[in-house]
């Protein structure tokens, strides 16, 4: 399967991966506080990592997965792994 039919039968929406990946980052840069403190995030800021993470996070993330099943670097088996993730995301997201 290519990663639109995989996209199409989760029924994830550009939306719905951008959330996701937010909360991801977000997990990250939590975590990144806990361990290095405010100046740990600030020099993750600072060096602009995160301003490129921020551009065309979804586009990137397609992209990406789309040539590593091609190439067969990517199981299946593991991108709906995080297909249903994402998909976890969205239901959490509608009810609150």
């Amino acid at each position: 399967m290519t990663i639109d039919e995989l996209l199409r039968e989760y029924d994830l929406s550009d939306d719905d991966i951008r959330w996701s990946l937010s909360l991801r980052m977000a997990e990250t840069m939590a975590l990144q506080l806990e361990e290095e403190g405010l100046e740990g995030v600030a020099r993750r800021l600072w060096s602009g990592e995160t301003a490129d993470a921020l551009y065309d996070p979804v586009e990137r993330w397609i992209r990406s997965r789309g040539d590593h099943l091609e190439r067969g670097i990517l199981d299946e088996g593991h991108l709906r792994d995080e297909l249903s993730g994402m998909n976890a995301d969205r239901i959490s997201r509608r009810r609150n």
